[in-house]
């Protein structure tokens, strides 16, 4: 009767063979910090990162920009709404624009700078206030 190692009991992962030699090829090592080398490098500022000067001049940009790029996405609103044959009643109409403004809003980073363009509005209105009363 052979006695069986413990070693030779036990299921070996694949690519594995024994404990001395590595999991993984070095060209699988190579590939693997080529990735997160990709994937680092793709990473964005956030607005956190911008200076103030960055978040103004996006903002200013963006309100120069708005009718424009809204009207970009009232188009691609329409032609979809166009494929499903609704009717042009004022519920439709309404629900076009709102939809506009949602697609509008989600694109790129304009949901962070209407938030800078309405947080400047409310402190405005607030000064205004405080001086009127």
């Amino acid at each position: 009767m052979a006695l069986i190692s413990d070693t030779e009991s036990r299921p070996a992962l694949t690519g594995y063979e024994s404990r001395n030699e590595p999991l993984y090829s070095e060209f699988e090592k190579e590939e693997k910090t080529k990735i997160l080398r990709e994937y680092e490098a793709k990473k964005s500022k956030t607005v956190l990162d911008l200076t103030i000067h960055e978040i103004i001049d996006k903002t200013v940009n963006l309100s120069g920009n708005f009718m424009n790029e809204y009207s970009e996405k009232m188009n691609d609103v329409s032609i979809e709404f166009d494929l499903y044959k609704e009717d042009d009643s004022l519920y439709t109409n309404i629900k076009k624009y709102i939809l506009a403004l949602v697609l509008y809003m989600g694109d790129k980073d304009n949901i962070i700078y209407i938030g800078v363009i309405l947080v400047t509005l409310s402190i405005i209105l607030y000064f205004f206030n405080i001086s009127s009363g």
